[in-house]
């Protein structure tokens, strides 16, 4: 059953989940009365998860990001962050969900959406942990055993850092998208939660602006091929 929500979930993510994150400004009802120190706590949690997003790119690339809408993988990664957690990537996510939700300090996200959107990675991850065993056999089967599923170990984790290079072209070319959708949902939510006075909107209202046409532009250099992916690896 998980496996066949996750398959579906997989496929739609990116029409359904959006919906999801829209409760982050729906309703005034706070969680803590503490909007200042909500905004912080929750402002770091998505800088850790966004963190984390960009070392998996950057150590160590990973080509499973699913075609045609499925779940597929060319090859079984099991360096870089892929040592320490079997799925990092997913680790930010979560981590990025619940930053969203403490910087919003929305009782509704914090106590429904959230943990309706942790179910769904729940099937996501069982979906392609299926995949992959049915793919690479034994082989996934020892890495399972070996590597967490997504708490990470810490064990080795300076040498990871230190042997791998480090690919900044890669991470813009792949990771821009999810870094000018965390940046604006920084400006929008601290925006929100300070209730800033008119001036204040038009900083925050420039600040969006100048992320959009950031992501514009490494998109306009991805199409015309001066930023390929082929070259970023």
């Amino acid at each position: 059953m998980r496996v066949s929500v996750g398959n579906f979930l997989f496929r739609t993510r990116n029409t359904l989940f959006p919906f999801l994150y829209l409760t982050l400004f729906l309703g005034q009802t706070s969680a803590v009365d503490a909007p200042t120190a909500m905004l912080v706590l929750g402002g770091l949690i998505v800088l850790a998860g966004q963190g984390i997003r960009i070392l998996t790119v950057g150590l160590d690339y990973i080509v499973r990001g699913g075609r045609n809408r499925q779940v597929y993988a060319d090859n079984l990664v099991q360096s870089g962050l892929f040592a320490h957690c079997r799925n990092p990537l997913y680790l930010g996510n979560l981590l990025l969900i619940i930053g969203f939700g403490v910087m919003a300090n929305n009782l509704w996200y914090l106590a429904i959406t959230m943990p309706v959107l942790f179910l769904a990675y729940t099937c996501i991850i069982a979906a392609e942990e299926r995949y992959l065993e049915g793919r690479f056999g034994e082989t996934y089967r020892q890495y399972c055993a070996r590597t967490p599923r997504l708490l990470p170990r810490l064990t080795g984790l300076p040498q990871t850092l230190r042997t791998f290079s480090f690919h900044w072209r890669r991470v813009v070319v792949k990771e821009y998208s999810t870094l000018c959708i965390t940046l604006l949902m920084l400006v929008a939510l601290s925006a929100r939660g300070l209730n800033t006075d008119p001036q204040d909107w038009m900083i925050s209202g420039a600040l969006a602006l100048a992320v959009l046409l950031a992501c514009l532009g490494v998109r306009m250099l991805k199409k015309s091929g001066k930023l390929s992916a082929s070259s970023a690896r």
